[in-house]
């Protein structure tokens, strides 16, 4: 952490008598298993962290639904998090939240926060403290227009003129970003005096401003460990791009649908977190690369790249999202989902032009000519979430005995030629949501007469039906 702690804690007690305000501390937050059996010093250093956590949510408007998955992506980029562990991130969230400083809003189908927010007694802390530290700067903050020269963090979010004065701000910034609900296409003068000027950014979230096209000198931000930028034309990344940025944990460009990839992507060791419209990965070049093993979320990866050569290089790879003509790469997905082993969540969109006439086989999962979905004894040990769409030709399935033993939330969109669902579904303890559109009559009356639906949470869509 680059942060002098004893120097910016004293900072912190000291505003927070002047303001009267409290941020977390051992005596409201609950003991996390982290913190168990710990010296004083380890102890007051993750508490520290968990201040800065929490300082952190400042970055978005107060009335935002702030996306977990983004927020522990911030964290683990500006150094926060010990080990860069999300689920040590998700722990501080969960301390927040029991102590009462975050209100968790969504939750996913496996129990997950999905987005939270901030209570609305805790605004004024977040206006005021980080603001008064040079924690982070925003614009907004400062009705009079002074901006913090030594603040190492800024979040625009209000004016489109919160750019033009980027020189006043420190060299040696580390995070900047663009939160306004307003798209808007971005002036390449500013791209231009964000790269010159600032090339210590480890954060750079500029997903709301528009680019034309791949940003001029942006390779001047080796140091960067997130970036999200929006850039709709784009449709390759070079080798220029990629080689420039073996920092980066999270690359998030989800109006991009990337066709081709350059073989430096298997030397970006240290990337988390892969996000696109869809993105085509490159063969394994064989020397000098070796797995990405800390990476663990990619959307939508093309089905064209799930070959047991790419996807075995991936082994610790806990949520996939596919896209694509499943049908026709069916060949190239046979046996290579059995190589994801640490696989929680996966997503496949079958975006054939024939669906009702194609057939996919998969080796331990079968999708043979009588449209028949087989899933093998054992398969997918650590799957919790399962989402089929667009797969009208399915109309039957059957599992293996301890098939799926983690399963807790299924989806079947639609399911309208589905005839029966497998006895070994309902042996399942952990399935708590079960969503199925537009099942046909029969099946529907099976599902209403099942007795532990609501154990299941069966629910059918449209309602009524």
């Amino acid at each position: 952490m680059d942060i002098n702690f004893r120097l910016f804690s004293e900072r912190l007690r000291r505003v927070f008598a002047d303001e009267e305000v409290m941020l977390p501390d051992a005596a409201k937050l609950p003991k996390s298993r982290d913190m168990v059996g710990l010296d004083d010093r380890m102890e007051e250093l993750l508490l520290f962290c968990l201040k800065l956590c929490f300082l952190y949510l400042s970055v978005f408007p107060a009335h935002l639904e702030i996306s977990t998955r983004q927020l522990y992506q911030f964290w683990i980029a500006e150094g926060f998090i010990p080990e860069n562990s999300e689920a040590t991130a998700e722990n501080y969230l969960e301390q927040l939240i029991k102590g009462g400083f975050v209100e968790a809003k969504k939750r996913k189908a496996a129990g997950t926060i999905n987005t939270c927010s901030i209570p609305g007694r805790c605004h004024p802390v977040l206006i005021t403290v980080p603001y008064r530290v040079e924690f982070i700067f925003s614009p907004f903050m400062d009705p009079e227009g002074k901006s913090q020269k030594n603040v190492k963090r800024l979040n625009a979010v209000e004016r489109e003129g919160d750019f033009a004065c980027l020189d006043d701000y420190d060299s040696q910034l580390q995070s900047l970003l663009f939160c306004s609900p307003e798209t808007r296409h971005f002036d390449p003068m500013d791209w231009e005096n964000i790269c010159g000027i600032f090339k210590l950014l480890r954060v750079l979230d500029l997903v709301s401003p528009v680019l034309i096209q791949y940003p001029f000198r942006i390779e001047n931000l080796f140091l960067l460990r997130y970036l999200k930028l929006n850039i709709p034309s784009l449709n390759s990344l070079p080798s220029s791009l990629l080689s420039n940025f073996l920092n980066l944990y999270t690359l998030d460009m989800p109006f991009s649908y990337i066709d081709h990839t350059a073989d430096e992507f298997w030397k970006m060791n240290k990337l988390r977190h892969l996000n696109f419209g869809s993105i085509t990965l490159p063969t394994h070049p064989g020397k000098y690369c070796g797995s990405l093993e800390n990476l663990n979320f990619i959307s939508a990866l093309h089905s064209c790249c799930c070959t047991e050569d790419i996807l075995g290089r991936l082994p610790n790879l806990r949520n996939l999202r596919i896209r694509g003509d499943l049908s026709y790469n069916q060949s190239l997905l046979s046996k290579s989902l059995c190589r994801l082993s640490c696989l929680e969540s996966l997503k496949m969109a079958n975006e054939s032009k024939m669906p009702r006439l194609s057939k996919i086989v998969l080796a331990e999962y079968l999708f043979p000519h009588s449209r028949k979905l087989t899933c093998g004894s054992d398969g997918f040990p650590n799957l919790k979430v399962l989402h089929l769409k667009s797969m009208l030709w399915l109309e039957e399935w059957t599992m293996g005995i301890g098939a799926m033993p983690k399963l807790e939330c299924l989806i079947i969109n639609p399911c309208a030629y589905l005839k029966k669902m497998p006895e070994q579904l309902w042996c399942i303890k952990s399935l708590n949501k079960f969503d199925c559109w537009w099942p046909q009559p029969e099946l529907r009356q099976k599902l209403r007469e099942f007795e532990d639906k609501e154990q299941c949470g069966i629910q059918l869509y449209p309602y009524g039906i």
